[in-house]
This record gives structure tokens, sequence and C-alpha cells, in this order.
């Protein structure tokens, strides 16, 4: 057909409940049979021009024991089939322009937009936008990330996902009161901040000089105002990006003292002296549950 990408079918179908007999051009998609009650249909797409040869199936994780799907592949994107067989989330989607009643983790269309969650980084404007059935998998895959730190992130959920606020160090200060940056010891002083968004990011640490470069989690936190105060100068508050390492050692006592003050112990300098993989362990084994 003139003027329509080549290598794609298309046909006329007409329009129902219009008087007037008018058709619409509609992209033909490769669905099973009307029979089949596992098919993923495009309700545009006329039935009879479905070619159920080239379908698979895939099931969740790769577990037969969960849900499944049957599909065209060539209508979905590689991070979308590969979503649904691992639970691997993709880098976040910029969402501008984008459409309504689409699950962007698994592909499938919804029956409408309240079918549709999201959940951004701390680039507002980035994040993810999944369907009702994909929420538990990007849970789980959020779990993986921050599960030394998932209490707090339940915590704020059983807030009505109100920010809560934790311990998260700003510098460190000599006898003068002055910032010294170097790792001599010398304690840090801990504030009041918020998780402004619990999507991590991958970074290197190359600021300890005690250990060889490594691969750390980081979230976004922001400065923690209390209800009715006004910040400073009337400034916006500020944000910053911590490791999970930091917020979990920073907030650790918090366990089992509700009014827990680091700048009493100052846990990071506490656990210096461990090596990596001692700090590792202690948050493996510290960890909380998946929920």
């Amino acid at each position: 057909m003139p003027g329509l990408p080549a290598g794609l079918a298309y046909a006329l179908c007409k329009v129902s409940g219009d008087e007037d007999e008018t058709y619409a051009v509609v992209r033909v998609l490769n669905v099973p049979h009307e029979d089949d009650a596992e098919r993923n249909v495009n309700p545009d797409t006329p039935m009879h021009l479905c070619d159920p040869s080239k379908l698979i199936t895939q099931h969740r994780l790769g577990n037969h024991e969960l849900s499944h799907r049957t599909i065209d592949p060539a209508m979905y994107e590689s991070s979308e089939i590969e979503w649904y067989g691992t639970g691997i989330l993709p880098p976040p989607l910029y969402m501008c322009f984008i459409i309504g009643r689409k699950c962007y983790l698994c592909g499938d269309m919804q029956d409408s937009d309240d079918d549709i969650r999201c959940e951004c980084t701390e680039n507002f404007r980035e994040g993810y936008r999944f369907c009702t059935a994909c929420a538990p998998y990007f849970r789980q895959a959020l779990y993986k990330t921050l599960a030394p730190i998932w209490r707090f992130r339940l915590e704020s959920e059983r807030a009505h996902r109100r920010r809560i606020p934790l311990w998260v160090h700003r510098t460190r200060r000599d006898e003068s009161g002055k910032s010294d940056r170097t790792n001599s010891g010398r304690p840090f002083r801990y504030t009041r901040w918020s998780v402004s968004s619990w999507i991590t990011i991958k970074s290197v640490n190359k600021h300890d000089p005690s250990v060889e470069p490594f691969e750390e989690d980081l979230v976004c936190v922001e400065e923690w105002m209390e209800r009715g105060s006004e910040p400073m100068s009337n400034a916006e508050p500020m944000s910053k990006c911590v490791s999970v390492m930091d917020l979990f050692f920073a907030n650790r006592g918090s366990r089992t003292d509700p009014n827990y003050d680091p700048n009493a112990d100052d846990p990071l300098n506490q656990i210096r002296h461990l090596t990596l993989d001692e700090k590792r362990a202690i948050m493996q084994r510290e960890s909380a549950p998946f929920e």
C-alpha cells in the first residue's frame, strides 16, 4: 500500500457502528485463533488475518508454574520479551509522548490506563510505567538492589507513600568544625534526609582509598523538611545520591531504637576498619525480608 512502511501488513477494516460505511487502515498483527484463550490480541486487528504459526509462548521468569502469554515476537521489543522471561529491568524510560495504555515493561496493551502504574527516577521525566500484572515482578527486581534498606521503603509505603526521615552523612569535621574530606576517622555530621527515588543508580566507588574501586548502588535523597518549616532563604531542598551501603549503616541503629541519633556513635567511622566483604556480609545478614 503506497505511503506505508515496507515489510508490514495492512488492511482496510470497516469502522463498526458507522452508518456511512467508513473504512480505516489497520496494521495486521499475528495473533492466534479466536478460540485460543491465551492469545494476546490487538482489538484493531481482524481475526481472519492472524497467523498462529509465528507465535511463541512465554512463561513468567521462565517458570512454568507462573502465568504465561502467547505473542508474536516481531511485535515486541527485545527488552520486553527479556523482561517477561527473566525479570531483568531495562533502563528507565524517558516518559514523553508515550502510549497511556501500554506497559513499558512487558509491552502488552491494557484495557485502560487505570491498569498502569508509574515509578520515577531522581529525574521525574524518567522512570517505569508498568501494568498490574508486572507490578510484583517490578517490586521483586527493586528488592535485589534495595534488600539492606527494604524495610525503610516498606515503612514509607505504610505511611501512605509519604517520605520518612532517614539519617545521611554530610561531611567530616575536624576539631575546629571545618570540613575534612579525607578518610581520617574524624567524625561525620549526620542530618535528616528522605529518599526521593528508590530506583537505584550504578556507580563506581573511587572515594575510599582503603579499598579498590568497586561498583555500588546509589539512591537519590533529599533534605528533610519538617511540616510547616520554611527552607532557608526560600531555597529548594538539596538532593544528592548516596550509597545503599552508607544509608544502611547510618540508620542501622534505628532498628532497635526509634530515637537513634548516629551523631552519638558515628557508625560510618565505627565500621571503617571492616573489609568490603565483611560489610556486605553484615548487609546480607540483616537485610529485610522481601514483601
